[in-house]
């Protein structure tokens, strides 16, 4: 019985490491990916983006379909539906045909990640076991990043076989882990589902869906179709008022509502959901440029480029061992010192770049990088939900990834285009560091704005652990 459940376990960590992988094996193979496609700036930007806003926009929605229709039934489909989107990206022949099926993959990505976090928490009730389960949760996501880059490298420099660019290796490889994952999910995972669950607000779900894709859309192809974005961006506009009435109006009638607005008046909730925006909108469009920036602007291959990223996944892996002891001993002054951390590892970074140094002082700033990541973003959450009340916790988790997938596929629209802008075409090493200077520039001012928040944290919101007998 026991083995059943790690082997369940397993098998939901391969499924939330495929949903992240899928966000960072892209990123290396953005370049080759735009050569093959004849690919604008503005589009090759939305090949990530919108694989985000898929996941942004059916994270809530996906972890109250499992309640009511069954976990199980909608973890093998979400597998499924993301298996035939992969293969569609794979063999997508036009930019815009992979624009939509990675929204769609996205959308699969949504459906498979709630899953997850749910059987966790019904397979492993004991808390010793269960936090170690959740530490596992954490790992896969470092593994996922890590693993994503150096993926993404490899598969590039590969030999075509049976298909005519490299570069769809990337998406093909889902198609055996996601049989694998599906075989092995049919026998071993148990039937689970909440009797107490309400129906689905999908009405709702669709509406947000097509607000944050045509929003992000306008985002990213704005300094190229101006006449375009002048109708989307009202478009988009248009939906999300339209979905926040239609929130508020279910929730006068008492029905439950997708988005809940009465969490925003919880301080302590806003106030790590505006920190958590600020660091997603940082992190995931460094990842985009700094991808773009090694093997465009100092010609790195894509897999020394994947190779060279590969130092900061592992730096996260390292520090997820031992952060949360020390936000438990010296509470959310380790959080602080993880922002500076992560400042200096950037200014670092421009500096080695300016010279083109790419050797072991790169991989020391990369490792830094990591370890600072590692001691902030698990604990925005923990800020996020404290204090809230039980029957809102569910509701809230969904916001706030949310709003961390939304805010990192508005970091890489908005960073991307203004990185693209300033390189423009020219394909020199000086406009390419210039694009990454300013970029860089965007990503301090996003920690700084973290910083202030955290300052502003009342201590008593990540409490330091006391032992008998000392004083604080």
């Amino acid at each position: 019985m026991k083995n059943k459940k790690y082997i369940s376990l397993l098998i939901l960590l391969l499924a939330h490491l495929l949903t992240i992988l899928d966000i960072f094996i892209v990123n290396i193979a953005i370049p080759s990916m735009q050569r093959g496609l004849n690919s604008s700036n503005g589009k090759i930007q939305l090949v990530v983006a919108m694989y985000m806003v898929g996941f942004a926009s059916f994270l809530i929605i996906g972890g109250k379909t499992g309640d009511y229709f069954g976990r199980k039934k909608v973890f093998i489909l979400g597998l499924l539906l993301f298996m035939i989107n992969s293969a569609g990206c794979g063999f997508a022949v036009t930019t815009d045909q992979l624009i939509t099926l990675r929204f769609f993959q996205g959308m699969s990505a949504g459906l498979m990640s709630p899953q997850v976090l749910s059987y966790i928490q019904v397979l492993f009730t004991d808390h010793k076991e269960r936090t170690y389960a959740m530490g596992w949760y954490g790992i896969a996501i470092g593994i996922g990043t890590m693993l994503g880059q150096f993926l993404g490298g490899f598969f590039v420099e590969l030999e075509p076989f049976l298909i005519d660019q490299s570069w769809r290796y990337i998406f093909l490889i889902n198609i055996p882990i996601c049989v694998t994952a599906i075989l092995l999910a049919i026998p071993y995972l148990d039937h689970s589902r909440d009797d107490s669950s309400s129906q689905m607000d999908y009405g709702s779900a669709f509406i947000l869906a097509i607000g944050l894709a045509v929003l992000v859309f306008s985002l990213a192809v704005g300094l190229e179709q101006i006449s375009l974005v002048k109708i989307t961006l009202p478009v988009s506009i248009l939906f999300l008022f339209v979905f926040i009435f239609r929130q508020l109006k279910r929730k006068s009638k008492k029905k439950e509502p997708l988005l809940n607005m009465e969490l925003f008046r919880n301080k302590n909730f806003n106030m790590a959901v505006s920190a958590s925006a600020l660091f997603m909108l940082m992190l995931d469009a460094y990842f985009f440029i700094l991808a773009v920036f090694l093997q465009d602007g100092i010609q790195l291959l894509p897999l020394q480029a994947g190779y060279f990223i590969v130092f900061q996944g592992s730096g996260f892996i390292l520090a997820s061992f031992f952060s949360a002891k020390l936000v438990l001993r010296f509470g959310k002054n380790v959080l602080i010192f993880g922002i500076m951390l992560l400042m200096s590892a950037l200014i670092l970074q421009l500096v080695l770049f300016y010279y083109q140094i790419i050797d072991y002082r790169g991989y020391i700033v990369m490792l830094l990088h990591g370890v600072g990541v590692a001691l902030v973003l698990p604990s925005f959450a923990t800020i996020a939900l404290k204090n809230l009340p039980k029957n809102s916790i569910g509701n809230a988790s969904g916001v706030y990834s949310t709003i961390q997938q939304l805010f990192g596929a508005l970091g890489i629209t908005v960073t991307g285009s203004i990185f693209y802008y300033l390189v423009k075409a020219n394909k020199d090493f000086a406009h390419f560091y210039n694009a990454f200077f300013y970029g860089t520039c965007i990503h301090l001012f996003c920690l700084i704005g973290v910083l202030l928040i955290l300052l502003l944290l009342p201590k008593s919101i990540l409490p330091k652990y006391q032992k008998k007998g000392n004083e604080e």
